[in-house]
């Protein structure tokens, strides 16, 4: 796992760096810690990561700065913060977690721990996202996520389709944005995620094969792994 921790308190960063040693132990591949959003943005344009680990209040600045223009990455974004006035802002922005100062290691495991959902079989959106980026054009753009009436991986990108029939390409995986989306958003199939507030009716065929049926008249495959946890929602 590679992480960047964005912290501009020498003891919180120190902290910060130990907890998280401990809590990943040999699966860590990179921990780098800098100051302030330019020197994030900086060592972002030249690195890969897999978490961000962002302070609020950064000497003056606003880790909201640094966030409103990577919410298209492919990594998250776990908020390290005493501002938990704005931990509503931050989940709508789509973070993963917000643990709030003064924590303890087994806070930030917990917070890490969120990071595996999407390969623990879950199916549901575990997340409060209100808003999702996607690059566009060189800038990030904001969609809103009631607009998503439906989601399908493509390679290591996802496809999003909206409510105007727009389709938008975003840097995350389909697992990783399960973990940001409402609880009204499921996963069917390896390949499809949909918003159920979209959707009408579960149709059979013969061979045992099911496909969702969304409003705007498209049939969606459910995968047999998908199929119980759906029907569960849908009854």
């Amino acid at each position: 796992m590679r992480i960047l921790i964005v912290e501009d308190e020498h003891m919180v960063a120190k902290a910060l760096s130990r907890m998280t040693r401990e809590i990943i132990g040999p699966d860590l591949r990179l921990l780098e810690t800098v100051e302030c959003v330019s020197d994030a943005e900086e060592f972002l344009t030249d690195h890969e990561i897999d978490v961000l680990m962002l302070d609020l209040n950064l000497g003056g600045e606003s880790g909201f700065d640094l966030l409103a223009g990577i919410v298209a990455r492919n990594f998250q974004t776990i908020i390290v913060s005493a501002n938990t006035d704005q931990a509503l802002t931050a989940f709508e922005y789509g973070v993963v977690d917000f643990v709030a100062k003064p924590f303890t290691e087994e806070r930030l495991k917990q917070a890490f721990g969120k990071l595996g959902g999407a390969s623990q079989g879950k199916h549901t959106g575990a997340g409060k996202a209100q808003f999702l980026g996607v690059r566009h054009a060189g800038k990030t753009q904001l969609i809103q996520v009631v607009d998503i009436v439906r989601l399908k991986a493509d390679d290591k990108y996802c496809e999003i389709i909206l409510k105007n029939g727009s389709n938008l390409f975003h840097e995350k995986s389909l697992g990783q944005l399960m973990l940001l989306l409402p609880d009204n958003f499921q996963r069917i199939h390896k390949s499809h995620g949909v918003n159920l507030l979209e959707t009408q009716a579960l149709k059979s065929f013969p061979g045992s094969k099911y496909e969702l049926q969304c409003l705007d008249g498209v049939h969606i495959p459910v995968g047999r792994s998908y199929l119980a946890a759906l029907r569960g929602r849908l009854n």
